[in-house]
């Protein structure tokens, strides 16, 4: 038996309704403060296909390209924040949590099933190489948490300014480069402060370049290392490590 599932012709129902709901500049659904509503998404995707409903996919692909080059995404390191504060992804509530990039990689991979796309392929090995990085607990399994503040004050850990950057870049064209497309400027986007993101350039640049800004990235990743890092919870959920262990599976497969 298949016990009491909704029937599909519901769930393509409710998925046309909440199509509504989609911001078409920004992607994802609503306004600020904005949240990665996965399972929205992966209602509406998989609506889309068993209709033929090219709009519903579209709405979902268009809004986890948007959060994956958005600030909500850690460039440096791998990972989806909780939440953005702001409509377009850019400034995220800093905090990065195992069931929360558990999900979206469930999605980056439905996504990318239907796409190709190199981009949700970056993010998804980026954000288990997070996971295996910095989120396993004493006994192997996953942790639960990183918190948003360290030393007092959300975000310090992630943010940067642009005399920081050029410290470590340099002031080359390499350096500029990088600086226009992760959005780097001495006045900062957020409080001051640079939240590396790439709303504004999301377009995948030539192979050579992409490269020099891996490189790029790897130099401010090191530098990272040696600040303040924010409080971690690493108590060891059963049903959150399910759904990493889920997830991970499925990346590891696809």
């Amino acid at each position: 038996s298949t016990g009491d599932l909704i029937p599909t012709d519901i769930a393509n129902q409710v998925a046309e309704r909440l199509l509504n709901e989609f911001d078409s500049t920004n992607g994802g659904i609503g306004t600020a403060s904005k949240f990665p509503h996965v399972p929205i998404f992966e209602l509406v995707c998989r609506a889309g296909l068993r209709t033929d409903n090219a709009a519903m996919r579209d709405a979902v692909i268009f809004a986890m390209r948007k959060i994956s080059q958005g600030g909500i995404y850690d460039h440096l390191r791998g990972g989806y924040a909780r939440y953005s504060t702001d409509a377009q992804w850019l400034a995220p509530h800093f905090e990065k949590m195992l069931y929360d990039n558990a999900q979206l990689l469930t999605i980056l991979l439905t996504v990318f099933n239907i796409t190709n796309d190199p981009l949700f392929a970056e993010r998804i090995g980026e954000t288990c190489d997070w996971v295996l990085a910095e989120m396993i607990a004493d006994g192997g399994g996953f942790a639960a948490t990183i918190d948003a503040d360290s030393e007092g004050e959300e975000g310090r850990f992630y943010v940067w300014n642009e005399a920081e950057i050029d410290r470590v870049l340099g002031t080359d064209e390499d350096a500029a480069a990088f600086k226009k497309i992760y959005d780097v400027n001495a006045t900062g986007n957020w409080e001051g402060k640079c939240i590396l993101n790439r709303i504004n350039h999301p377009e995948t640049q030539d192979a050579e370049t992409e490269t020099r800004f891996a490189s790029a990235r790897n130099k401010l990743l090191d530098v990272r290392a040696g600040r303040v890092r924010p409080g971690w919870d690493d108590k060891v959920l059963a049903d959150w490590n399910g759904l990493m262990i889920t997830a991970m599976t499925r990346a590891g497969a696809t």
